[in-house]
């Protein structure tokens, strides 16, 4: 029997003594380089096109490389380097024009006028017209599609009601005033919606292959893309291979002639590949946690981690037992050491989470008073919260815990989660773990009561993280529905006025931590390696990283 369930069942023990044995039994030890590390002399000047090559990790396989139904971190990866929107996001993860030159907005803000670029093309040759884009967007509301980010289009005329099936896709408020103007009118004013317009979800899609290749439209070669590369060979669950895209329009200006992703899940295994030169970019989690010291000391400014607007945390169906219990609820949530995790298990790489909101400039984040209690505060009253919702010796809270396949350090970390609960509360949580796609079909069809989560911002404002609370949201799996966060959700979203839009949210975030329909774990740092002949490559808070703004340098390895 594993160590870990062995002392799972006694009480009384030293956690922090149990949590450094699991680390160092467990393959979390810190390692040293076992063979030799490269360094690179390199020059200034750009290197050859032939080695205009760019090979990077993926975290896993994307779940698709359909827009309209991508809702992972590795689909948005790879789709932004396909497609581009209306807007995009440059190297430093900032709003630029994309497809669309230019725009203007209506003095309430309700109607926006979109301008394309006259030499905006497909990789087939074929012009990017504003019908694409009013194809694409009445296809992502359209309940036939069943997006999950469909919701996300609401702030348009008559989406809600295309998505529930009251209106056709055609009574979308978005309308092609001929081949490059778009117009698009809104129910409420939307700030951000030029951020938002850089997600894939609003990409453009080419309607002839759609229409003609159905599911299959995806795969290689009948995939046309409008970004700065074209989808040229991809292999189920491993390999894609991106050419430069001759059409694009500004494809003079993109330097990289190949791009190839390489899905690997394991951070030890995609470090060892990076060390290898296999990879110019192992993307987050580029090592584990044990590692970042001596990768500090061996690779210096190779070695990036950067804020990151992303939060996990464990996910309930809060209208089911035994989770509809709020007090059982938040007693899981103070009984939690979080400040132990993060020192022992993530090395300083994790940011402990006591709120919904990671940091964003301008938005106060909403830490609950119990958040400063000392320790022994802390736990008496999750102990007594737990006796309140009819929990104690003799009737502990039985459950399990769903969490992702995706190498040693999740599974440490959601053990060491179940290991609290029991010391600290008496709690039998026992573990349970899928492939990331199987657990997030589960997840969706409510499959699992609680299940491990995380929210990466699709753009720099907090509606995109309140969303997943919101009534009649596809992606709120726990089907969290108080009222009062509603209202105040409601009253964000309808303000044209951006520091009252963040109080309504702060306001918002305090109902969140009263009722905690979620137990917030972390916030993530974006923990990349990038070789140092790789320009263009910048950390920013989205960890967005296009490869139109990335070369190779000339370098010799020695």
């Amino acid at each position: 029997m594993p160590l870990f369930k062995r002392i799972a069942l006694r009480r009384g023990f030293n956690i922090i003594g149990v949590l450094l044995t699991m680390a160092l039994l467990g393959g979390c030890a810190p390692r040293r380089p076992g063979g030799e590390i490269h360094h690179y002399t390199v020059g200034t000047a750009l290197a050859p096109p032939a080695q205009q090559v760019f090979i990077r990790s993926l975290a896993s396989s994307p779940r698709t490389l359909d827009p309209s139904l991508s809702t992972d971190v590795m689909g948005f990866n790879v789709l932004t380097d396909l497609f581009e929107g209306l807007t995009q996001f440059n190297a430093q993860g900032q709003v630029v024009p994309g497809v669309a030159s230019h725009w203007t907005v209506s003095k309430n803000g309700l109607r926006w006028t979109f301008f394309l670029r006259p030499d905006a093309r497909w990789n087939n040759g074929a012009p990017v017209t504003a019908q694409d884009f009013a194809y694409a967007w009445q296809r992502e509301v359209s309940p036939d599609t069943a997006a999950q980010y469909a919701d996300s289009l609401s702030m348009i005329v008559n989406a809600s009601a295309v998505i529930n099936g009251t209106l056709p896709t055609s009574a979308l408020g978005v309308h092609a005033l001929g081949a490059r103007t778009l117009q698009v009118d809104l129910v409420h004013p939307t700030p951000y919606l030029t951020a938002a317009l850089a997600n894939t979800y609003f990409d453009p899609l080419y309607p002839p292959t759609v229409r003609r290749w159905g599911l299959a439209w995806t795969q290689p070669p009948h995939l046309i893309s409008d970004g700065a590369f074209y989808l040229a060979s991809e292999v189920v669950n491993g390999r894609l291979i991106l050419l430069k895209n001759p059409w694009f329009w500004d494809a003079g200006a993109v330097r990289l002639r190949e791009e190839i992703d390489y899905p690997i899940k394991n951070a030890a295994s995609k470090l060892d590949r990076y060390l290898a030169d296999d990879l110019d970019f192992a993307d987050d989690p580029a090592f584990p946690p044990s590692d970042i010291d001596w990768l500090r000391h061996a690779l210096g400014s190779q070695v990036h981690v950067a804020p990151y607007y992303g939060t996990a945390y464990l996910g309930m169906l809060v209208h089911e037992q035994p989770f509809a219990n709020r007090d059982l609820r938040l007693a899981l949530s103070m009984a939690l050491e979080r400040n132990v995790l993060d020192d022992k298990l993530g090395r300083g790489l994790f940011l402990p989470a006591y709120s919904l909101m990671p940091p964003l400039a301008g938005y106060t984040q909403q830490l609950p008073a119990w958040a400063r209690w000392p320790r022994a505060q802390r736990l008496a009253e999750a102990r007594r919260l737990y006796a309140a919702a009819g929990y104690g010796p003799g009737h502990e809270l039985r459950a399990r815990l769903l969490y992702p396949t995706q190498g040693s350090a999740a599974r440490h970390y959601v053990e060491a989660v179940t290991l609290m609960w029991k010391e600290n509360l008496g709690a039998d949580v026992h573990l349970w773990n899928e492939q990331w796609k199987v657990m997030l079909q589960d997840i969706q069809y409510k499959n699992a009561k609680l299940y491990w989560s995380a929210w990466i911002g699709n753009y720099l404002d907090p509606v995109t993280f309140m969303h997943q609370f919101q009534v009649g949201y596809p992606m709120n799996y726990g089907d969290f529905s108080y009222a009062p966060f509603q209202k105040l959700l409601q009253a964000a979203q309808s303000s044209n006025d951006n520091a009252q839009r963040y109080r309504y949210f702060e306001q918002a975030e305090r109902v969140l931590g009263a009722q905690m329909p979620f137990i917030p774990l972390y916030f993530y740092t974006a923990d990349n390696l990038v070789k140092p002949y790789v320009t263009g490559w910048h950390s920013n808070l989205l960890d967005v990283h296009p490869a139109q703004y990335i070369a190779i340098l000339q370098h010799t390895v020695h």
